[in-house]
């Protein structure tokens, strides 16, 4: 069975503008996207209304559909213990959610958030925290009819497969649905089984390769991610949203796309397909 792959604008950030990463997206075929809206491509609390209807506009004369919106998660914290930067992380991602109600993007993905390596937050304050600041996100996401999806972590906080399904079930509302990330599981657990794990609760899956450290998205070939392994999961969950190629690693991800979706259609991956 062919599984449908989506692109990401995030590996384009600091090589191209957002309007030359579409235009090579499109050129290698893709017809669903992942958008990024970070800085110096897009930032949402700054977008009004004739900028997202231009941006919209944008993206159907690409031939693009934004699948999701995904900010980089370089700053925002949603486990914050300053109140005010965690405040911040949950205006900058309301107004993402509702880019992408305005953009007809299915998913808005969130990452937990990450605590101090030295002097972390006690695990049970942040789940707590965590869960409150998912309750008023879920609140904006149907305001804007998206599903948000909450990811895998590589920060050291709910990085497990079975960390987020704990998440989901303690919460279980139909708006909230897990976002698993084969190099962000491979340091941790084995990414097959622990797709496997959140099983039908999945609402999108993102690949690329990494090493077991250092952590990185890369091309395939330049890791350890196993693939084929990975798109067997997939298909015995049933996954049928595009899988999205989140190509992030400090070069320019244009003069290898071709390359890297020619080594992925060899374990089943296709773009073009809606």
């Amino acid at each position: 069975m062919t599984l449908a792959l989506a692109g990401s604008t995030f590996g384009y950030l600091h090589h191209r503008s957002l309007s030359e990463a579409l235009d090579d997206l499109a050129a290698h075929g893709f017809t669903d996207v992942e958008l990024t809206p970070s800085p110096p491509h897009l930032h949402p609390p700054a977008l009004g209304a004739y900028d997202r209807r231009a941006l919209a506009r944008r993206l159907a004369r690409s031939g693009l559909r934004c699948l999701s919106v995904n900010p980089s998660f370089g700053d925002l914290n949603l486990i914050s213990t300053n109140p005010e930067f965690r405040e911040l992380s949950l205006r900058q991602i309301e107004a993402g959610i509702e880019l992408a109600g305005e953009l007809e993007a299915r998913f808005h993905v969130v990452v937990p958030g990450r605590r101090h390596a030295l002097a972390p937050a006690p695990a049970a304050d942040a789940r707590a925290v965590l869960l409150d600041g998912l309750a008023r996100l879920l609140r904006a996401s149907e305001r804007a009819g998206v599903v948000l999806a909450l990811e895998n972590s590589p920060y050291g906080f709910l990085g497990s497969s079975n960390d987020l399904v704990g998440i989901s079930n303690e919460i279980d509302d139909p708006r909230l649905r897990l976002c698993y990330d084969v190099a962000n599981a491979l340091p941790q657990e084995d990414p097959a089984e622990g797709l496997r794990t959140i099983g039908r609760r999945l609402g999108l899956a993102h690949i690329s390769d990494t090493p077991r450290a250092p952590w990185r998205h890369t091309s395939p070939g330049r890791g350890e991610v196993d693939f084929a392994a990975f798109a067997a999961a997939l298909q015995d969950v049933g996954y049928a949203e595009p899988t999205v190629y989140e190509l992030v690693d400090e070069e320019d991800p244009g003069p290898r796309l071709a390359d890297d979706l020619a080594a992925l259609s060899a374990h089943g991956w296709a773009v073009g397909r809606r």
